[in-house]
């Protein structure tokens, strides 16, 4: 498969390689995470607007305060929360693995699911 040389921008399908706390991200390979990037119903969040331009390779770190995690990560809260366990990290460590545009199939299931939480706005189906 040939390596993909995109960088993130919107409807991009972004996987990631994501480790928590004060693990590094040398010796720990992650928990993978997928996601179409900048579908949420309230527009992107600090987590995307941090991914933004980045390509494969790339690595970022997001510290936060564990209350501010919801506000950081936005709609993706409980996609990363569900699959991955990932649940008000101090900081996350981002690895991009791979840039796709995605197909039109997926960027309709993830504005679907996005729109999903009437409480809060984020997708969530409600805290």
């Amino acid at each position: 498969m040939p390596e993909s040389t995109h960088t993130i921008e919107n409807l991009m399908k972004v996987c990631l390689s994501i480790v928590t706390g004060s693990a590094s991200a040398d010796n720990d390979p992650g928990t993978p995470f997928t996601f179409i990037y900048g579908v949420g119903p309230s527009g992107i969040s600090p987590f995307e607007k941090a991914l933004f331009g980045k390509g494969v390779g790339d690595r970022i770190r997001l510290d936060m305060a564990p209350t501010d995690y919801c506000e950081t990560v936005g709609h993706l809260e409980l996609p990363l929360g569900e699959p991955t366990g990932i649940i008000s990290p101090v900081s996350l460590q981002v690895t991009i693995t791979d840039v796709t545009r995605a197909p039109d199939r997926e960027v309709v299931k993830a504005m679907a699911a996005g729109g999903s939480c009437s409480d809060c706005g984020c997708g969530c189906g409600g805290h």
